[in-house]
This record gives structure tokens, C-alpha cells and sequence, in this order.
């Protein structure tokens, strides 16, 4: 029976119907308790009323919830509703392979690719003792992103009814009703046994694999029949049409469905983890046959002595003898693997930017990872035993390393740096705002790099100083930004992404152009790509969502041949289109191995002063910036779709959000009027972020505060406190970004008078600035003791400075009626008593609590965080749980004879 979207079964919202399923009618709901959708299988009443087949579906659940799997959808539980039994399971979007297939086969490279993830997850579920049994191109899904997940895993055996021995009366194959599609489909991906209705083991899944890959390359089924008996009678003695296969299908690919399709399954592949290891062989070597045994990947969660022993001294070796020699790996040599372990308790990172560097010579790896919540960059040499910190370089990303190898460049948050990869004190080469887009380091002793993520490159010498642009946007045509650069060899020019249309963050439109230093001038290369790095005579580039490769000619900078998909499995940030990887000369690549890196969801939490905290009700979203109202009744916020970041408020009494602002581009760093009616806040679409107003209930237009030159890009507004009495705003302001030496201070800009003025200038970047309740004071933040910490000091006149916290600070916040400042250190919220009468002075911090909260922006603001006037209630955010998906780092000496061109990209 139907069920209507809005009915409420226990504590999950109906939303919208999914289909018809082998176990019943699939829905997409809402789970009210965890906030999150799913995708919920109301189970037959046949079912239902059968107490040996529920009991035995129940068993099943349990085991397969214990399941984690990156290709495996999860089974969230088994519920009952009144009279309903209800499977919840993971909710996953994109289409089925069968809806794949429908359009046709898939090209050979993207056929092996799909196939070795469902391997993967068999081989998971098989190792748990889980058999599908019902394994089919409807039984898979294919993400936007390209990963692939196994639907219904296990749950065959659960519907079935315990004494049906005939095949056409199981469940699994009626589970269509009378449609004959639907009844052919499953049967014709039955194993012989199967159809026989004899007992089954994990041989049955690969025989349904061996049909599932065979449709995939041919777009065909494997044993096609009219009727379901003409269908169970091919599986049972006939052959596919082995002429049907593609002919550029590796030789590996047809001696693996030859030994899926074994009618005896004593005959049979034995293990589909073997299939797998099979694809990644036909997707490692050329069609035709090659001499020679090759060198199968480390097996994932395998001991590393191999990787650490021979992989790693092949590696060395191939690279020492190329250099000795002076000649590079033959492009027809074999690939060598090796999987990199991480620090112990570490992870890789990266944060919406790229995290991996390898030097010149290609002996040296730089990752980003986390350790107990700090992220730093690490080294490893391949002749070292493990990898170790670099000092100094806490909360660094964007690596990049000097031509000669000695020295390793790298952004922080607010500043662009070098540091001796020997070892030693990292050094200050500029400030940087926020969101710096990549660096390369030239030949010519200059660092070419993009300062923000809406700007021109610029360049800066290798002993700091100041700095220019080297190439200009043309606004006409919509150019946003010059990203993520490289600096291709014989002085041939400067390889950038582009992003060019409406929206600067619209990466479906970028482009991959090559910069004339010397003329500014640009030669588009490639169109809907981004992230492109050149070696070797090969592009490698980012498109959809996963990296391709393609040949490219320098001296005429165009690419001469079809792009390939690159077999690797190169984690992608799904968000900017960049990617974890890096290349070397002489075909030597590094890059983590694992699915796309996606933003967390987050909620906002209510917490006492205590850390007591209640999450307030908004629906799932990546939520920050939260600014609470001056009547405490409304949290102004930022809420992303993706990239994509508006403004929205939240009624705290009403439990209603509204959305703020609609421009294009990104809108963010919300800051309340004392007489709560409006926002200033910062926005772009073209230029750097400036300074706008606009009501708090969303009517009437923003308006822009200040004639700053932002449209060129010379100067960045983020506003931090407006004062009691409504006149000034007091705001960062980062100047210089075009040229020279940027500057990070303290200006306040008056909203009726179209200007601001500096209020605190020095050499030392000046940040979080923050009004007491009376207007007489200021707190803010300075680097200038080499570390951030809180200061305050009078809004007027010339008095002294008062520094509020000890071992660092950072995002002051006044509280109760000005007696009190709260800030942040690291995990830490800390208060300090103040006295402003009759003269200024502070007590020692205090610890009111600590917790996983998301830490914010420690420069310009938002502060991720806001305090009631009473100082009784604080508002914050943290990242929601999410099973962090495994990531390696490989890295493949003379990479390209594992990636041989076979099929070009659509």
C-alpha cells in the first residue's frame, strides 16, 4: 500500500516515493530524530505476517549494519511501525547501473573502473560472511561523484521463503509483481546453482558479477532469453556472445568473465577480491598482452613491509638510476607501487585545498594530515623509515617546494611562508588573506602565487618583500581568478585554472589556460577542467569529478591527443575541483587514494557556561558564522550549498530560518546593528570581499559601504563589530593585494558617508576587532609577540594597550554589560573579568570549558561563535559525525605505464 509523502511512521517523515524494490516500496524520508534523509523500504505484509521470515531478515540486518563499507550502502535498522515494518537504509543519490545501461554500454575504462568498486565492496561484505545473492545492475548506484555503492547487500536471504526451492517463486525474482523485466532481470543474473535452487556461497556473487561486468562493456545481457525459463535455461547452458566484448577490452578483462561465467562453480574464480586485483591488472596494462609480470597494488589494510622494502627501494632505485644514467624510466617499463604509512593517529587533510608536494628529484613527499585535531604538513624520504612533522607548520596547506629541493613553501590562514626542508624556523614571505589559491616556486628566484581565491596572479621574490601582479582579469568576459599555478618548464609560461560566467565559484565553467608572464596574454588549453598539472609530456587535469590525462605539446601549448580517464583513484575535493596529487619528472606520482572530499554537515549548539549544549532544530546544512541578535532572539548565519554560501536568519523563538541575501557570489561574516534591524556583512562575486548593509527581515537591496577599489582586487573588507551608538563599523581591511606589501588592520567605515579611515595601522596584522556594551573600548587581536593574542585598548584618544590572555588567543567577544571578554584557545572557551573603572584592568583567564567546536576564522572573523549580553549562553558550531573514509598515500614510479590510453573522455 502506498504511503503519502508527510505521513510520519515513528519518528521518520515520508518525503517523496523512490520506486519499487525486491523487499517493497522505497520512499525517501526524513529522520526527525537525527536530522538527516534515508531511504526507507516498507517491507510486504506477506512478510510482515511471517514470523520465521522476519526473524531471519532481522539476523541479516543486524549483521550487515555492522558493515562499513565506502562502496556498501548502509543499513541504518530495521524498525517496526504499527502494522509497518520499515528497513532504513543509507539514502543514496544518482542513478542505478541499470539506468546507466539503458543509455548504452559504458566505455571500457569507466566499465572496469565501476566494476572494481562493486568488487571492492564484495570482497568486504564476503570477508564479514555476508553473500548478496542477488547482485544486478538495479542493485547498484552510481553517484554524482562517480563512487559507486551496493544496494540490497545480504537481504535476498532474509525475504526468501525458507522452503521455496524453485528460483520463479522466490521473492528476490517476483519482487516486480507480474512485469517480465523486472522477473528477467534477476534471473538473468543468477548463478547455475542458483537457478537450481541449491545451497550458495560467496561463488554465486561472482557469477552475478560476471554478468554485471559483461553488460557494463557489451551493454548486453549475458544470457538474454525471452521468457524466464528460456532465460534460467541460458544460464544454465549456454554462452555469452564472447564477440559481443569491445575490441580494445584488456586480455585480463576477458580471462576474468570467462572465469566469472563458470557454470561450475568448482571451476569457478573462487574470490572476488581476486576479481578485483584482476581489473586493476587490465586497467594497469595495455589491451594487447605485455611481456613480463606486473606489479599488483598493496592490498588495502595489508602489512606495509612490502611497500616499505622492495616497492619502496624499486622506486629508489628506478629514480637513482635514471638520474645516474641521465636518462629517465622507458615509458614501456613497468610500475612500481607503494603505499606511504601515515604517522600513527594521523589522517590526511585537506581542507578544500590541496595537500601533497613531492620535490624535483622525486625523493622527498609533503602531505597534510591531522593528528589530534592539529593539522601540520609532513615530510617523508623514500630512503626514511617513516615520516616526520615539520616544525612550524600548524595549520599549513598548499605546499610547494623550491626548484632546487631545499626549501618547502606553504600558506597558512594569514600568511604565506618558507621553510628549510632540512629542518629550522619557518619564514615570513607576506600576509596572505584566508583563502590564497596556490604558489609555484621559478627558476628565476620569484614565487608566482594567487592571492585570494577571486584574483590575478602575483609574484614575490624567494626573500620575502614586496610583490606584483602578473596577469590581469579581463571583467568583460566574467574572469574571476587564476588558480592553483604551475610553472611549466623551458619558460613556456604559467599553467592556471579559470573560472569564467556568473558565479566565481562556478568551477562547471573553468578553464585551463597558460599565462605569458611577460605579456599577460593567455592560451586556453582546456575548456570545463580545473586543477592541471604538466610532466612528462602529459597533462593531468580534473573534469567531473575525476582526473584524466592527456598528451600536451609545449612549444605549441595544446593538447595533441584524446584526454584518458587516469586509473588511479585520486581523492578529488568535490566541492573546487581540485585534486591530491603531484608529479615529478621522469613519470613519478604521488596522491592519496580514496572517495572525494565533501563538506561536513554541521549543527549549532546552545551550550551554558558550563558546556551543557542543546543543538538547536535547523534543518541538515553546513551551517557557521552565527551572530546572535542584541535581543537575543535571532542567530544571523551563513548556510553553503556546496560552494555556494548565503546568509540566512534563524528566529530562535519561532524555530524558523529565513534566507538574508540573494546576489551572486558568496555572502558572509554576519554583523548585527545595535538596533538589531540590520547586517553589514562581507560578499563577492567579482573582486575581493567588500562591505554591504542590508535589512535584517531581507527587504530592499544591500548596499555597498565604502568606494574601496575592490573591483580591482586591491583591497578586502570584513566587518567585526558596529558600535553602540550606530555611527561606525569597525572592520579589517587587508590592503595591497595588487601589488606591494598587504597590510592587515583595524578601520572604521561610516555607513552614511561612503568611507572608512585606519584606526589601528601597524607592521603587524590587527584582527577581531571587538566594541565594549559603553563604546569607550576595544578589543582586538595582534600578532605582534609572534603569536595571536587579545589586547584591548580605548576607542579614543591615545591610552596604552591592556593585553587580556595568556599562551594565545584569538575572537574576543564583551559580555555581561562589559565586565567580562570571552575568547577562544585552540579547543579551549576562556573568560576574563575586566574592570574599565577608573581605569582599565583584567583578571587571569579561566577555562569555562572545551570541546570539538569548529575553531572559525582566527584573522578577519566570524568568530564561529556569539555570546548572550548576560554571558549565560553561548552559541556555536561542530562539525556533525561522519565516518571518515580511508585514504592512502601511494606513490608509483614511471606512473604512466599504468595508465596506458584506452578509452577517451566523453
Amino acid at each position: 500500500m502506498a504511503i503519502a509523502p508527510g505521513t510520519r511512521l515513528g519518528s521518520y517523515e515520508i518525503l517523496a516515493p523512490l520506486g519499487a524494490g525486491g523487499m517493497g516500496e522505497v520512499y525517501r524520508a526524513h529522520d526527525t530524530r537525527l536530522r538527516r534523509d534515508v531511504a526507507i523500504k516498507a517491507l510486504p505484509e506477506s512478510l510482515s505476517r511471517d514470523p520465521e521470515r522476519l526473524a531471519r531478515l532481522e539476523r541479516e540486518a543486524r549483521l550487515l549494519a555492522a558493515l562499513n563499507h565506502p562502496n556498501i550502502a548502509a543499513i541504518y535498522g530495521l524498525e517496526d511501525s504499527g502494522e509497518s515494518r520499515l528497513l532504513v537504509l543509507e539514502l543514496v543519490e544518482g542513478d542505478t547501473l541499470a539506468e546507466r545501461l539503458a543509455r548504452g554500454p559504458l566505455p571500457v575504462d569507466d566499465a572496469l573502473a565501476v566494476c572494481e568498486q562493486i568488487a571492492c565492496g564484495l570482497e568486504a561484505a564476503h570477508d564479514s560472511g555476508v553473500i548478496h545473492r542477488d547482485l544486478k545492475p538495479a542493485n547498484v548506484k552510481i553517484r554524482p561523484d562517480g563512487s559507486v555503492k551496493i544496494l540490497d547487500l545480504g537481504l535476498a536471504r532474509g525475504v526468501e521463503a525458507p522452503s521455496s526451492a524453485d528460483p520463479s517463486l522466490s521473492p528476490t525474482i517476483t519482487s516486480g509483481g507480474t512485469e517480465p523485466g523486472v522477473i528477467l532481470g534477476t534471473a538473468a543474473y543468477m548463478s547455475p546453482e542458483q537457478a537450481r535452487g541449491k545451497v550458495l556461497d560467496k561463488r554465486t556473487d561472482v557469477f552475478s558479477f560476471g554478468c554485471v561486468l559483461y553488460e557494463c562493456l557489451t551493454g548486453k545481457r549475458a544470457f538474454p532469453g525471452e521468457t524466464i525459463s528460456d532465460t534460467l535455461a541460458s544460464v544454465l547452458r549456454a554462452e555469452p556472445d564472447w564477440d559481443a566484448l569491445p575490441g580494445e577490452t584488456p586480455a585480463a578483462a576477458r580471462r576474468l568473465l570467462r572465469r566469472c561465467l563458470e557454470k561450475d562453480r568448482k571451476a569457478r574464480l573462487r574470490d572476488v577480491g581476486d576479481a578485483r586485483l584482476e581489473i586493476r591488472e587490465a586497467l594497469t596494462l595495455p589491451a594487447a598482452e605485455v611481456g613480463g609480470t606486473p606489479v599488483r597494488p598493496v592490498k588495502r589494510g595489508a602489512p606495509l613491509l612490502w611497500a616499505l622494502g622492495g616497492a619502496l627501494l624499486g622506486i629508489v632505485a628506478a629514480y637513482s638510476a635514471g638520474r645516474l644514467f641521465g636518462r629517465p624510466p622507458r615509458a614501456s617499463a613497468t610500475a612500481v607501487r607503494a603505499v606511504l604509512p601515515l604517522p600513527p593517529d594521523t589522517e590526511l587533510s585537506f581542507e578544500n585545498r590541496p595537500g601533497i608536494a613531492v620535490s624535483p628529484d622525486g625523493r622527498t613527499v609533503v602531505f597534510r594530515a591531522t593528528s589530534q585535531g592539529v593539522a601540520r604538513l609532513y615530510r617523508r624520504g623514500l630512503e626514511a623509515r617513516e615520516a616526520e612533522p615539520i616544525a612550524g607548520t600548524e595549520g599549513g596547506f598548499a605546499p610547494f617546494f623550491s626548484p632546487n629541493g631545499e626549501w618547502l613553501g606553504f600558506f597558512t590562514r594569514t600568511e604565506l611562508k618558507k621553510v628549510p626542508v632540512s629542518g629550522g624556523e619557518p619564514i615570513r614571505l607576506s600576509l596572505a588573506p584566508p583563502v590564497s589559491a596556490g604558489a609555484a616556486w621559478g627558476a628565476d628566484g620569484n614565487i608566482v602565487f594567487t592571492l585570494t581565491a577571486n584574483g590575478p596572479l602575483s609574484r614575490i621574490s624567494e626573500g620575502g618583500g614586496k610583490f606584483e601582479m602578473v596577469s590581469t582579469l579581463d571583467e568583460k568576459r566574467r574572469e574571476h581568478s587564476h588558480l592553483w599555478p604551475q610553472i611549466l618548464p623551458e619558460g613556456r609560461g604559467i599553467l592556471v585554472t579559470m573560472v569564467v560566467g556568473q558565479d566565481f565559484q562556478d568551477f562547471a565553467n573553468s578553464q585551463i589556460v597558460v599565462i605569458d608572464p611577460k605579456t599577460a596574454g593567455r592560451t586556453v588549453v582546456l575548456e570545463g577542467s580545473t586543477f592541471a598539472r604538466y610532466a612528462d609530456g602529459q597533462i593531468v587535469f580534473i573534469r567531473g569529478g575525476s582526473a584524466f590525462r592527456a598528451p600536451f605539446d609545449l612549444s605549441r601549448l595544446s593538447v595533441t591527443g584524446p584526454a584518458v580517464p587516469v586509473g588511479e583513484r585520486i581523492t578529488v575535493d568535490a566541492g573546487n575541483g581540485t585534486a591530491s596529487f603531484a608529479l615529478a619528472p621522469d613519470g613519478f606520482l604521488v596522491y592519496a587514494d580514496g572517495p572525494p572530499v565533501v563538506d561536513r554537515a554541521s549543527t549549532v549548539l546552545r551550550l551554558d557556561r558550563q558546556g551543557i549544549e542543546k543543538p538547536l532544530p535547523l534543518p541538515p546544512a553546513f551551517y557557521s558564522h552565527p551572530s546572535l541578535s542584541p535581543d537575543g532572539k535571532a542567530l544571523a548565519l551563513m548556510k553553503c550549498d556546496g560552494v555556494r554560501c548565503k546568509l540566512f536568519v534563524y528566529d530562535l523563538e519561532r524555530n524558523i530560518l529565513s534566507p538574508l541575501a540573494s546576489e551572486p557570489g558568496r555572502s558572509f561574516n554576519p554583523v548585527w546593528s545595535p538596533d538589531g534591524r540590520r547586517l553589514a556583512y562581507s560578499g563577492f562575486a567579482v573582486g575581493a570581499p567588500a562591505l554591504f548593509v542590508r535589512n535584517a527581515d531581507g527587504t530592499g537591496q544591500a548596499q555597498r559601504l565604502t568606494n574601496a577599489p575592490t573591483e580591482r582586487r586591491e583591497t578586502a573588507e570584513f566587518p567585526n563589530s558596529w558600535s553602540p551608538d550606530g555611527r561606525v563599523i569597525a572592520c579589517i581591511v587587508i590592503n595591497g593585494l595588487t601589488g606591494g606589501q598587504p597590510s592587515r588592520d583595524v578601520w572604521l567605515v561610516s555607513p552614511g558617508e561612503k568611507r572608512g579611515r585606519p584606526w589601528l595601522e601597524s607592521p603587524y596584522a590587527e584582527t577581531a576587532a571587538a566594541f565594549s556594551p559603553d563604546g569607550k573600548w576595544m578589543a582586538f587581536v595582534s600578532d605582534e609577540s609572534g603569536r595571536q593574542e587579545v589586547y584591548v585598548r580605548p576607542f579614543l584618544g591615545s591610552g596604552g594597550r591592556t593585553k587580556i590572555s595568556s599562551d594565545g588567543g584569538y575572537a574576543p567577544v564583551w559580555s555581561r554589560g562589559g565586565s567580562e571578554l570571552v575568547y577562544r584557545r585552540e579547543n579551549q572557551f576562556l573568560a576574563v573579568e575586566v574592570r574599565t573603572e577608573p581605569s582599565l584592568a583584567a583578571g587571569a583567564p579561566r577555562v569555562l570549558f572545551s570541546g570539538d567546536f569548529r575553531p572559525g576564522a582566527r584573522e578577519d572573523g566570524p568568530f564561529e561563535y556569539d555570546v548572550s549580553t548576560d554571558g549565560n549562553t553561548i552559541y556555536a558550531t561542530r562539525a556533525l559525525p561522519m565516518p571518515e573514509p580511508e585514504r592512502q598515500l601511494v606513490v608509483v614510479t614511471n606512473w604512466l605505464a599504468s595508465n596506458p590510453p584506452s578509452a577517451a573522455a566523453k
